[in-house]
């Protein structure tokens, strides 16, 4: 017999060739070493010598194991520590974690580990839908089958694709099982062909990943209880901030509401029909998201009821395929799966939601959230439509105390928690609501704080709208973006594209500042808001630094205006930031208080707490003005590194 067709007996676990010795169960013959089967099979090519894991160092392995999968952890922390001790241990410099949701018959690639952080950014978001078709990756998943194969025998396109971007020949494939179900893939990446490779990872590694897998569906299970958790607890606070702030705009309500509505599910395209009693046309809100840079664009139209005739008359919220449907290309909804929420308000208009996902579908968690906040949100609408039979005079005072009371929401409450800074800020209205805002942001791994004021052009209920969306704008951004001026950028987007044929144009000043708490580095944008001061403990002078930049919404592309600055704080260094309502409050001789008495004054009360300094920055500022009253809005907000 050729050397490469010997027929072998070797047990599972211990590999290596040998006279049997063990017993028989059901019919099958175990290992009395190690229990585990012992097989007959043709080996086509001969086994080299491995670097095989000591018995020691298998134990030790093991028990690390064990001791990761017993311990708390959120998702991403479980996929890191698995995959860095696999890496470790075996020396395997690639490892893929795919992750199954077969309710959407989609697996995604949740984790991928290389040394080239360039690499996993460029891989992470790989879908794949759950068709055996696709090849080996679903099939091992299907067949419940731990499989390695070379890539260039698989046909699919994919497979191409991920070699030339990972450099990988072949693939060691285990599926993730709980209770018999695939949740999802260990897949470790070689770049060779030679089957000598996986053997020893395969039989350590299928050891560990059965439990694994109870680890990873627990932290799946976590995970989705807090996202719907905090999708809940958003879409409560989302309708509050709807009933209270539009309802007398009604095109800006049905807006909020769309991106909204995209924003729980990632939406790209969100759609409002309605179409009012007895009549044959319909009024079409459309509101399209670029997620990859933030680009908002919506748009209104007048469609004939007959082409949408199927729409209307859907009773339930229900998933459809949009190619199945001509209404949904004419519209531009276009997708993988097109969700339908259809909702009929108190006088008997109509109304249907229609949001479409790019490249995956519609999981029942999201579908529930849909269906809750359109609850919430239809409560809204038929408030607007009573809320528009009260007179002229009840509107407005209505409209000032709800205001003034979401204003004070949106301002920080709390403080952020930290053991290096103090803390200081507020904010009086020169009327019952103002366009002034101040905050201070916690990036999500603690690491960086995003602090920011602005000042937003005129007052009032219009003023207080624009301030309360570009709140939740800068909101969202700062989770997904590093640079001030980037986002400083995004919110200028925002501001032209919706106030820029307004009556009424809408603009606004802002300085942003990243503090990177490890460095104590600050990395400054402005948006032609002026100076904030810096005092230094160690001189006891105070710096001027100009902020720069150009007031957002005044043009469309503010490029070359583009500002960052870096400076160093210093232990006992302190941030006053302020907005003109401060410097230019006049007293009954119309004269400015003026930023050479802030300054004095600030410089006089360093010795207090930030939260002092500002009460009494304006405890100053009132003897100043005397019975003048107040003619804009006055905040503050101070800063101190411990």
């Amino acid at each position: 017999m050729k050397a490469d067709m010997v027929e072998e007996t070797f047990c599972l676990l211990c590999q290596e060739p040998q006279l049997p010795d063990g017993v028989t169960k059901q019919g099958r013959f175990f290992c009395r070493t190690c229990d585990k089967e012992w097989i007959l099979e043709k080996r086509k090519i001969p086994r080299l010598e491995k670097t095989v894991l000591s018995s020691e160092e298998k134990t030790e392995f093991l028990l690390d194991c064990l001791s990761l999968f017993n311990s708390s952890m959120g998702l991403e922390d479980l996929l890191f520590r698995f995959t860095e001790l696999i890496r470790d241990r075996l020396k395997r410099e690639k490892l893929a974690i795919f992750i199954a949701n077969l309710e959407l018959g989609d697996i995604r690639l949740a984790y991928y580990s290389a040394t080239q952080k360039s690499l996993q950014r460029a891989i992470k978001r790989i879908h794949i839908d759950y068709d055996l078709s696709f090849g080996v990756l679903v099939e091992s998943m299907a067949k419940r089958e731990t499989i390695f194969y070379s890539l260039s025998d698989q046909t699919h396109p994919f497979y191409k694709f991920y070699s030339e971007l990972t450099g990988t020949k072949s693939q060691l494939i285990i599926p993730i099982l709980y209770a018999n179900t695939a949740v999802g893939m260990l897949a470790v990446d070689y770049d060779e062909e030679d089957i000598s490779q996986y053997e020893e990872d395969q039989d350590i590694l299928k050891l560990v990943v059965g439990q694994f897998a109870v680890s990873l569906r627990n932290s799946l299970l976590y995970s989705k209880s807090q996202n719907q958790s905090k999708n809940f607890q958003s879409l409560h606070t989302a309708a509050l901030t709807l009933s209270k702030l539009y309802l007398d705009n009604h095109n800006e309500m049905i807006r909020m509401i769309l991106l909204t509505l995209s924003g729980i599910v990632e939406s790209t395209v969100a759609c409002l029909i309605e179409r009012p009693k007895q009549t044959m046309s319909v009024k079409m809100f459309k509101l399209s998201r670029d997620l990859d840079n933030f680009q908002i664009d919506t748009e209104t139209s007048t469609i004939n009821v007959t082409s949408l005739f199927h729409l209307l008359n859907v009773k339930e919220t229900q998933t459809v395929d949009p190619k199945e449907y001509t209404a949904f290309h004419a519209l531009g909804v276009i997708g993988k799966e097109v969700v339908v929420l259809p909702v009929t308000l108190d006088d008997g208009k109509d109304c249907v939601f229609v949001l479409a996902k790019p490249d995956t579908r519609f999981p029942q968690d999201e579908i529930e959230a849909l269906n809750a906040f359109v609850s919430l949100a239809r409560i809204t609408m038929e408030n607007a439509s009573l809320y528009e039979n009260l007179s002229k005079k009840e509107r407005l005072e209505k409209e000032i105390e709800i205001a003034k009371e979401i204003q004070s929401t949106l301002l920080p409450r709390r403080i952020p928690e930290s053991t290096s800074l103090k803390f200081g800020g507020f904010m009086v209205p020169a009327r019952g609501i103002g366009g002034d805002y101040y905050d201070y942001i916690l990036s999500p791994n603690e690491k960086e704080l995003f602090l920011c004021i602005g000042d937003v052009s005129g007052k009032g209920v219009a003023a207080g709208l624009v301030m309360a969306t570009v709140r939740t704008i800068l909101h969202s951004l700062v989770r997904v973006k590093d640079s001030p001026w980037e986002i400083i950028n995004d919110i200028n987007n925002y501001l032209y594209s919706s106030y820029k044929d307004a009556v009424t144009p809408r603009f606004m000043s802002l300085i942003l500042i990243k503090w990177s708490l490890d460095s104590n580095q600050l990395l400054v944008s402005g948006a032609g808001h002026g100076v904030f001061y810096l005092h230094r403990a160690s001189s006891g002078e105070i710096e001027e630094v100009d902020s720069g930049g150009v007031i957002l919404g005044i043009a469309e592309d503010i490029s070359r205006f583009k500002n960052e600055v870096e400076i160093d704080i210093r232990p006992k260094d302190t941030i006053l930031m302020f907005t003109d309502g401060v410097t230019e409050a006049y007293n009954e001789q119309e004269e400015q208080f003026g930023e050479l008495a802030l300054k004095e004054f600030f410089k006089r009360m360093i010795a207090k707490e930030p939260k002092q300094i500002l009460e009494g920055i304006y405890s100053e500022i009132k003897t100043f003005m005397k019975s003048k009253d107040q003619h804009d809005d006055i905040t503050m907000v101070s800063i101190r590194k411990l």
